[in-house]
C-alpha cells in the first residue's frame, strides 16, 4: 500500500464518524486557540507596558542633595553634570519648583511653578499642544513668559485661546506662550495628582528672580543605550568632587522592574492554563485513537492477513491523529484570532495576530498529533492478525 493510499484511508476513517471527530477537534482547537491568544496578548501587553513605562521614567534620573546636606544645588550644577556624563548621551536640566498661584481676571488656580531650562521638555517628554515651550533666548533675556499645562489653561480660560494672554504668576505679569500636555501620564487612564496635572513652566532665570538661586534637582535623560542610574551617579560624583558633600540619584528602575516582573508572572499563569487546555485536547486525540483502534480490530486483522507491514498500519493511525490535530490547529487559529480580537476590544490595545503565530499554532498542532498519536498507532501496528480477529469476534 502506497503512502498516498494510506493517507486517503486515514482521511476516510476520520470523516466516517463526523460527530466524534468534531468533538475531538473542538477540544484540541480550544487549547491551540488559547495558546495563540496568550502569545498575541503577551506580545501586545509587553509592548504596551514598555510604552507606558517609557512615559513614567525609563532612561531618566534625578540628582538631589542628600538629606541633611547644607549646600543646595544651583543652575550651574546642571552644566557640570552634563560635562561629567557627556559621553553617555545625556541631557540635563536644573529644575526648581514651588507651590504658587496663577491669576487671570477673576480666575485663581493653585499650581506647581516649575523653573527649568528648555531641555526639560525633552527630558520629561512634554507634548506641546499649542504655541511653543521655553527657548534659550527666553532665559538669556529674562523674558516674563510662561507655559501652562492644559489643565491650568482650561481652568483659567475655559474654551478661549490662552496664547498671548497676560496672567499673574507669583505676583509677576507674564505672557502665555504655550500649552503643554504631560506625556508622562497625560495619555494614561489614571487620575493625576494636582502637582502633576496643574503646572506652569517658567525660564529658570526668571524663577530665580522670584524665589532665589536654589534649585531642587537636576533632571537627566539618557537617550543612548546607557544606564540612567549609572549616569546619575556619575553626575553626583562630579558634584561631590567639586563641592564636597553627598548627592543621591533617584530612578524608577525598581518600580519598572517590578512592573515587568508582574507582567511575566501574569503571562506565565496564562500560558500554564493554555498548556493545560492544549494537553487536555491532546489527551482527547489519544483517547479517540485508542477507541478507533479497538473498534477497527477486524480491519487491522484483514490488513495484516493481506500482508500489510507494521509500518503501514502505524502510519495510517498516525496520519489520522495528525489530521485531527491539523483540523484542531485550523480551528485554534480562528478561535485564537477571535479571542485576541475580543481582548483587544476589552483592554483597548492593539493585539495583532502575525503569520508567525499562525504557523507556530499549526506546528504545535502537528507536534501534538504526533506525540499523542504514537502510542495508539504502535498498539495497532503490533496487533497480530489472529489476535485481532479473535478480539474482534470477542467484542
Amino acid at each position: 500500500m502506497k503512502v498516498w493510499d494510506t493517507l486517503l484511508l486515514s482521511v476516510r476513517s476520520v470523516f466516517q464518524t463526523p460527530l466524534r471527530s468534531v468533538l475531538t477537534v473542538l477540544g484540541l482547537g480550544i487549547g491551540i486557540g488559547a495558546i495563540m491568544a496568550v502569545a498575541a496578548i503577551g506580545d501586545a501587553g509587553q509592548v504596551e507596558v514598555e510604552s507606558q513605562l517609557a512615559r513614567i521614567g525609563v532612561g531618566r534620573a534625578w540628582i538631589r542633595p542628600a538629606r541633611g546636606e547644607e549646600r543646595a544645588l544651583v543652575r550651574e550644577d546642571a552644566r557640570l553634570v552634563r560635562d561629567a556624563v557627556a559621553s553617555s548621551g545625556v541631557m540635563a536640566s536644573a529644575v526648581a519648583y514651588r507651590a504658587g498661584i496663577v491669576l487671570y481676571q477673576d480666575e485663581v488656580v493653585q499650581t506647581l511653578l516649575v523653573g527649568c531650562e528648555p531641555e526639560l521638555a525633552t527630558i520629561e517628554g512634554l507634548e506641546i499642544r499649542s504655541g511653543r515651550f521655553l527657548h534659550p533666548s527666553d532665559a538669556r533675556e529674562h523674558r516674563a513668559v510662561v507655559v501652562l499645562s492644559r489643565e491650568v489653561a482650561q481652568e483659567l480660560f475655559g474654551h478661549a485661546d490662552p496664547l498671548g494672554q497676560r496672567i499673574d504668576v507669583a505676583g509677576r505679569r507674564m505672557r502665555v506662550i504655550g500649552i503643554a500636555g504631560d506625556a508622562d501620564i497625560g495619555e494614561m487612564n489614571v487620575a493625576k495628582p494636582p502637582e502633576q496635572a496643574n503646572r506652569a513652566w517658567l525660564p529658570l532665570q526668571v524663577f530665580e528672580g522670584i524665589y532665589g538661586a536654589e534649585v531642587n534637582e537636576i533632571a537627566l535623560s539618557v537617550f543612548a543605550a546607557g544606564d540612567p542610574l549609572e549616569a546619575g551617579e556619575a553626575g553626583a560624583r562630579a558634584l561631590a568632587q567639586r563641592y564636597g558633600g553627598q548627592y543621591q540619584t533617584t530612578t524608577y528602575q525598581a518600580e519598572m522592574d517590578a512592573a515587568r516582573s508582574i507582567l511575566r508572572i501574569f503571562l506565565l499563569v496564562m500560558a500554564c492554563v493554555a498548556v493545560i487546555c492544549m494537553a487536555v485536547g491532546g489527551i482527547g486525540v489519544m483517547n479517540i485513537m485508542l477507541v478507533s483502534v479497538r473498534e477497527r480490530r477486524r480491519e487491522i486483522g484483514v490488513l495484516k492477513a493481506l500482508g500489510a507491514p507494521r509500518g503501514t498500519i502505524c502510519l495510517q493511525f498516525l496520519f489520522e491523529a495528525v489530521i485531527y490535530a491539523l483540523m484542531g490547529g485550523v480551528l485554534g487559529m480562528l478561535g485564537g484570532g477571535a479571542m485576541a480580537l475580543g481582548a483587544q476590544r476589552l483592554i483597548g490595545i492593539l493585539i495583532p495576530i502575525t503569520s508567525g503565530m499562525r504557523l507556530t499554532a499549526l506546528a504545535f498542532a502537528c507536534a501534538i498529533g504526533v506525540f499523542f498519536g504514537v502510542y495508539p498507532a504502535l498498539r495497532a501496528a503490533r496487533m497480530e492478525p489472529v489476535e485481532a480477529f479473535r478480539m474482534a469476534e470477542g467484542g
